[in-house]
């Protein structure tokens, strides 16, 4: 028997697809007992595999018998889909190869087109391996059937229009420069195609957040989060102008769901910051995190990912009473490390934002304490030997607070009020005297978190907020306390 088409792209440490341990294999094997599958095989437990088989490796052009094969027996067992989307699911979408890969996209439109149980988990981890540059057809698919999505599957548009956002705000498909000699090389085929993707993303997030508005404020806060950071495409500034400018707080209002933040990062990303987080234990972190570093970060466009890591560990993640006392490293030591690892000051502002974000619409009937709890943390924890980060993250508070929303400056100041107070009676800080009296911080910072805690009025909150300091506070007369723990 000539040897199986190759699905998966790999070097000599990859099994080969008859070896069990292949994730090729289970393919392999339906291929084996149902070579050329038909209607006499709808019965059989192989032709979900098989078939997958069939449309993955099948050369160009693809039969009609196998979307006739494929819809029959859907029809005829309505678990069919869902199995058939599973096979395909099993896969590791990175190593799919180009052939493969068009073809999967190609069932992926069938099974939307059909309405198909299971479609949205396959969807979905595409939209999280997408491999831009280069490929749209997953983007052209979302395209044709927004209609259907937006009346069947809300969540999964939201999470297509969150994931395309982020990928345009990271900058990673601004198009190379090309050169004037040379028109048919590599690089210039490539700045081409991250032209061509970018003005289809471009086209494809502005379409659906004019014609499907309502859908993707299922994003929460995070929607306007991504399009300030778009402020200066044309395209989001004439969006924004026309429809989002009257809304904008009223959807950071909404919290951004769990689902959400997982958009922004890969699933090996994740899976490696839940077992950072879930364990390994605290002296033992070093080498874990300068592999994901490695890995992820120390790669073009790597450290572009921090904000999003930032934002899925405070919204994504929230560990158990049983995690946080089992000795393994925090979620805000995490932060910290990812804060000062970045070198860009335009990424460790939009850092610093996401680790905040919560603070500035937090409610307490509403909000989730878990959201908020890192940075609180990360301030009170690094007092001792860091206490630069503190004086960082309170100043840039301070900052967002005065000028994030001029024109709600004070709705903002009374929910960072709010967010403070709600640490201190849910038990994550015993009391705010750990900062307002470290002889540590910045006797500035201490004076504007004083006054700011014990304002009356927001009025009276930014006015005093900017002024010089006088004389030391009545709040510092209080007994200095040790912050060396």
């Amino acid at each position: 028997m000539p040897p199986p088409p190759q699905l998966l792209a790999g070097g000599d440490h990859h099994p080969s697809p008859t070896s069990p341990s292949s994730p090729e294999y289970p393919f392999f094997s339906a291929h084996i007992l149902l070579p050329s599958p038909g209607p006499a095989d709808l019965s059989s437990p192989h032709l979900p595999l098989a078939l997958a088989f069939s449309f993955l490796s099948h050369p160009s052009p693809l039969p009609r018998r196998l979307l006739v094969l494929l819809h029959a027996a859907g029809g005829r067992f309505p678990a069919f889909y869902h199995a058939f989307s599973s096979a395909l699911l099993s896969l590791p979408l990175p190593l799919l190869l180009p052939h493969p890969l068009t073809r999967l996209l190609l069932a992926v439109s069938e099974l939307v087109r059909a309405a198909a149980s299971g479609f949205t988990p396959l969807i979905v981890s595409l939209l999280r391996h997408i491999p831009f540059p280069g490929d749209t057809c997953l983007l052209e698919v979302l395209h044709e059937h927004s209609s259907f999505l937006a009346d069947e599957e809300p969540q999964l548009l939201a999470s297509a229009v969150f994931a395309f956002l982020r990928l345009l705000a990271k900058n990673r498909l601004t198009p190379a420069s090309r050169s004037d000699e040379c028109s048919d090389c590599d690089d210039c085929k490539n700045a081409k195609n991250l032209g061509e993707c970018r003005n289809k993303l471009l086209s494809f997030c502005v379409s659906m957040l004019r014609d499907h508005t309502q859908v993707c404020t299922l994003i929460g806060r995070d929607l306007v989060r991504c399009l300030h950071e778009l402020v200066l495409v044309p395209e989001f500034q004439e969006l924004w102008k026309d429809s989002m400018l009257g809304c904008a707080m009223d959807i950071c209002r909404i919290g951004t769901p769990v689902w959400c933040t997982a958009m922004a990062i890969s699933p090996e990303m994740e899976s490696q910051l839940l077992f950072m987080m879930n364990n390994v234990k605290w002296g033992a972190q070093k080498r874990y995190q300068l592999w994901f570093a490695r890995k992820h970060l120390m790669v073009p466009g790597g450290e572009e990912r921090i904000p999003d890591i930032v934002r899925f560990i405070c919204c994504g993640y929230h560990p158990t009473n049983e995690v946080m006392q089992s000795g393994v490293i925090a979620r805000w030591a995490v932060i910290g490390w990812l804060l000062t690892s970045c070198n860009k000051s335009y990424i460790l502002a939009n850092a610093k934002l996401a680790l905040f974000y919560d603070w500035l619409f937090f409610d307490e009937g509403e909000g989730n304490v878990m959201n908020i709890e890192p940075a609180m943390l990360l301030m009170v924890n690094s007092l001792s030997q860091y206490t630069d980060i503190t004086n960082m993250l309170l100043e840039f508070l301070f900052l967002l607070v005065e000028n994030y929303e001029v024109r709600r400056k004070g709705m903002i100041a009374e929910c960072v009020k709010n967010a403070f107070g709600v640490l201190v009676k849910k038990g994550v800080v015993p009391s705010l005297e750990i900062l307002t009296c470290c002889e540590k911080l910045s006797p500035m910072l201490r004076q504007k978190l004083v006054v700011f805690l014990s304002s009356a009025s927001p009025e009276e909150t930014e006015i005093t907020c900017g002024q010089p300091i006088d004389e030391v506070s009545e709040a510092m007369e209080l007994k200095n306390r040790v912050c060396s723990n």
